[in-house]
């Protein structure tokens, strides 16, 4: 009986999952290890993406974002903050050089002219105009209509979900968007198509 008693006082165990270790094998504990990438190979794949979504700036200031944005990976070790620091922090894109679509989710006002400057960086000379009624825009209905007037002109959009309430996307050439997907994917990086974008977003 009090075997019992002293059993039903006993501190429980902790979960599982949280002692996983200890219960696999050597060669299990190795396919756990290789599964995580190292902080080598995360920064790897954050440069990759960087060199695909900033190919059509002049080369210096491609290098200066892609050298901001693994400068601040080093030290945080977080790819998403390290893109929001480099590229959208006070010494990141600049105007004329626009890289990065960034409106808050009820900013529709801020579209148009964003949308000009990125375009502009990659020399297009069109201009995207909303027609939509402006008091039924929203901007991922928005996003999505810069998309197929991005597509038209053989350009895609990748779109970043940073965590915050704002919509992000990049310009890129169609076919730097597959690459840049997987390397964004590759570094931690939430990204989707338009295709995608505009489901979670219906």
């Amino acid at each position: 009986m009090f075997k019992r008693l002293t059993d039903l006082f006993r501190p429980m165990a902790e979960p599982q999952h949280q002692q996983a270790s200890e219960n696999l094998g050597p060669s299990e504990v190795s396919d756990v290890a290789e599964a995580q990438p190292t902080h080598a190979e995360t920064k790897d794949a954050l440069q990759r993406f960087m060199h695909l979504v900033t190919a059509h700036l002049h080369s210096p200031e491609s290098r200066r974002l892609s050298d901001a944005v693994a400068t601040s990976f080093d030290s945080c070790g977080d790819a998403a903050e390290a893109f929001e620091d480099g590229v959208l922090g006070e010494e990141g894109q600049k105007h004329g050089r626009w890289l990065v679509i960034q409106v808050d989710w009820k900013a529709h006002e801020e579209l148009e002219w964003q949308v000009t400057e990125v375009a502009s960086s990659f020399g297009v000379p069109e201009r995207w105009t909303w027609t939509t009624p402006l008091e039924t825009r929203t901007v991922p209905a928005g996003l999505c209509a810069v998309a197929s007037w991005a597509s038209a002109l053989g350009y895609e959009l990748v779109h970043l979900d940073l965590g915050h309430d704002a919509y992000y996307a990049l310009m890129v050439k169609r076919e730097d968007a597959g690459p840049a997907h997987k390397a964004a994917m590759a570094a931690g990086l939430r990204v989707f198509d338009t295709t995608e974008f505009a489901r979670l977003n219906s």
